[in-house]
């Protein structure tokens, strides 16, 4: 089950503006104001502003090749995968 959460409560924890927030996933002021007021969020939306403003993953940075990097590590060297797992969150931890 997908976790439910509030467009408005991420992007003030962020202390980004509208514009900002909702242009980084493609969606205009407006609409992002209206799903911050209630309104119905389509599963695609749902799911960039989980991407970019959650996993805080840049989309301009990401290509398609590292993704097929990613998957054949998992699958192949599932060990290996953790281990860089743990190094990266220690580098994450250690930056703040």
């Amino acid at each position: 089950m997908t976790k439910k959460f509030s467009p408005r409560d991420i992007r003030k924890q962020l202390g980004m503006n509208q514009q900002d927030f909702w242009s980084q996933i493609g969606v205009t002021q407006s609409g992002g104001s209206r799903y911050e007021s209630g309104r119905n969020m389509p599963k695609p939306v749902a799911e960039l502003l989980r991407v970019v403003h959650i996993e805080g993953i840049d989309l301009a940075k990401l290509r398609k090749e590292e993704i097929q990097v990613l998957e054949l590590l998992r699958s192949e060297r599932p060990e290996l995968m953790d281990e860089l797992l743990q190094k990266a969150q220690q580098n994450e931890a250690a930056s703040h």
